[in-house]
């Protein structure tokens, strides 16, 4: 009679240990939820400047930060009135937000250094105007003639080739010897 005991014993233990694992987990599923949170802040990106269409200018890049434009012969030997000149600058921008894009001149024309005003005796000049126009996807701004800022508004993300045209028109005085400077200043920032 021994083996029916047995039996009986090894069916009683088959069946705890079958009910404790179906109360401790179900092993054919679970669950769990990982939430993932990223921050994209608002922000404009510009790269270094690629230079085209150059007439009577020289383009030395600096990087992201800017560059400089020389007219290294801005006026015409036979007039000393400024030659006609321009160059357009290619700056690739990325702005992930709605944003405003200025453009500023320092002194609203090239100015001679140590210049005393605007014109000098006997017709000659101590400063030269020029025009600088922005391209952003499809909208246009000038900076020039009674105007020292413009601005482009732009009210999404965007992304491509801002273009910045400077151009120095012929003179009809001549100018006054000496180094003529301005400086232009670019800014691109987020508005949200």
């Amino acid at each position: 009679m021994r083996a029916p005991a047995t039996t009986l014993l090894s069916a009683a233990l088959a069946l705890a240990f079958s009910a404790s694992g179906a109360l401790a987990q179900d092993v054919t599923h679970a669950t769990q939820r990982l939430e993932l949170h990223g921050d994209a802040p608002a922000g404009c990106v510009a790269n270094s400047a690629r230079a085209s269409k150059q007439v009577g200018t020289v383009y030395q890049d600096n990087g992201p930060t800017g560059g400089v434009v020389t007219f290294p012969n801005l006026v015409d030997e036979s007039t000393a009135a400024a030659r006609a000149s321009s160059i357009e600058l290619a700056l690739p921008v990325v702005c992930n937000t709605s944003h405003l894009i200025t453009v500023r001149s320092y002194n609203g024309a090239l100015v001679r250094q140590g210049a005393g005003g605007a014109n000098s005796a006997g017709g000659f000049s101590e400063s030269q105007a020029y025009n600088v126009d922005l391209q952003w996807q499809n909208l246009t701004a000038q900076l020039g003639g009674a105007s020292s800022n413009a601005a482009i508004a732009y009210g999404q993300p965007a992304k491509g080739d801002l273009i910045v045209d400077i151009a120095v028109p012929r003179g009809t005085q001549p100018l006054v010897a000496g180094t003529y400077t301005d400086a232009v200043v670019v800014e691109i920032r987020p508005t949200n």
